[in-house]
């Protein structure tokens, strides 16, 4: 009863929010991407489990979170969910 929502709507509104990340507006002003020089986090390269997947990487997020507001008219399915 706590995921109502159809794999169709989940799917929409996860492309929704993904062409948000990635336009221009978002993109330009909140992903930055390391230097070249930039070492990489021990974190990553102190495991074996992830650093073969992540070795040719730019970068990862790290615990990033990125503030977003919704228009009005769609914030209240959204209210108390994380």
């Amino acid at each position: 009863e706590w995921f109502q929502h159809s794999g169709d709507t989940i799917s929409r509104v996860f492309h929704w929010v993904l062409e948000a990340c990635i336009s221009p507006p978002v993109y330009g002003s909140y992903v930055k991407l390391p230097g070249h020089n930039a070492p990489i986090p021990p974190e990553i390269y102190g495991q074996p489990k992830f650093y073969p997947f992540f070795k040719d990487a730019l970068g990862a997020i790290d615990g990033t979170h990125i503030a977003v507001l919704a228009p009005t008219y769609m914030q209240a399915p959204y209210q108390n969910h994380k």
